[in-house]
């Protein structure tokens, strides 16, 4: 089974060393942006790493997302916004589960909101769903 990991998931899976659950599997285009978000919101702004740590992390997100399959998002800007109007979510979170739909893949997300939102529409799990609980 192939799975499209949102940003939430990805760094979650990053954060539990479950990285080999992302490796061949998909993310959007956008999740390079949010993760960049991730570090400067929970490292940067609130100064619980040092520069240099922050270099670091940001260095393995990139390698991370490297071996995983980027979904660009182009020419289906209108599509996703009748997603987003009909499921009452913002663009970004529709674009998740747009391409999650048009490529038969299942959405993996930590957003308990968002996976109320989207399910039955949308196939969608929670990362600790499909990965073993680590010891």
């Amino acid at each position: 089974m192939k799975y499209l990991f949102d940003s939430s998931a990805v760094f979650k899976a990053i954060k539990e060393n479950k990285i080999e659950i992302l490796v061949g599997n998909y993310t959007l285009e956008l999740a390079r942006y949010e993760l960049g978000n991730i570090l400067w919101k929970n490292f940067a702004f609130q100064a619980k790493a040092t520069e240099e740590e922050i270099k670091i992390l940001a260095k393995i997100v990139k390698q991370i997302l490297n071996t995983m399959e980027i979904i660009q998002i182009s020419c289906n800007e209108e599509e996703i916004l009748q997603v987003a109007t009909k499921l009452k979510i913002t663009f970004y979170d529709a674009s998740y589960a747009y391409y999650a739909n048009t490529k038969g893949l299942t959405l993996i997300t930590e957003d308990s909101q968002l996976l109320r939102k989207i399910l039955p529409h949308v196939k969608a799990s929670k990362l600790g769903d499909i990965t073993k609980p680590t010891k």
